[in-house]
């Protein structure tokens, strides 16, 4: 089934080089320049992917993805921008978003993020939520609450002996309701490894 990725940037072209890299990949693209353009398509049209924009005219990025995800729990959502501060990053992350990709753009490592989480939204929200079991919740809550810091998923998987991919399911689904929150930490090369702990109530 081709797959529809929502481009949300003010910037003609960010879109034009987006749709560019998504047509090589025969996804089809729908475009708006914020996001009081993007919600009917977002009701109208479904996409099964966005890529939104940081700084852009009325809503900001931060804010477009708190909107959206008022209604829509299972979109994935990639931040376009040029900031890399860890304060900016994890705005992105409490607010609900998937993932970033810096500008400029390579086209590689935004075709490697959208397919990421294209296969990911298929494996977690095919069935909805039905195999989200009360009892590996409580597991998992029971070991974030063990420890003072926040945790990756492979240390819990390696105390949970749980695997990676059902971890990653169970944590978005937490996340989406509020019991966990994601940290970004920085090391001195690559990308920025996700943290997770529970929210204080």
């Amino acid at each position: 089934m081709e797959k529809k990725i929502l481009i949300i940037d003010d910037d003609a072209d960010i879109r034009f080089t987006v749709r560019e890299i998504c047509k090589l990949r025969k996804w089809r693209t729908l475009e708006a320049a914020c996001y009081e353009e993007a919600a009917p398509l977002l009701e109208q049209e479904r996409p099964d992917l966005i890529l939104i924009d940081y700084h852009m005219p009325g809503l900001d990025g931060v804010r477009a993805i708190q909107e959206i995800r008022r209604t829509n729990y299972s979109i994935p959502i990639i931040v376009l921008t040029i900031e890399e501060r860890e304060a900016i990053v994890n705005r992105f992350f409490e607010a609900g978003a998937d993932d970033y990709s810096v500008k400029p753009i390579k086209a590689l490592d935004l075709v490697a993020r959208i397919n990421t989480h294209l296969r990911y939204r298929e494996q977690l929200y095919a069935d909805g939520s039905k195999n989200i079991t009360p009892r590996t919740l409580r597991m998992i809550e029971d070991c974030l609450r063990s420890f003072n810091d926040p945790v990756d998923i492979e240390t819990l998987s390696a105390n949970l002996d749980i695997s990676s991919k059902t971890l990653y399911r169970y944590l978005q689904y937490m996340l989406r309701s509020g019991v966990v929150v994601a940290d970004s930490s920085y090391g001195k090369v690559g990308r920025p490894r996700t943290f997770y702990k529970l929210r204080q109530q």
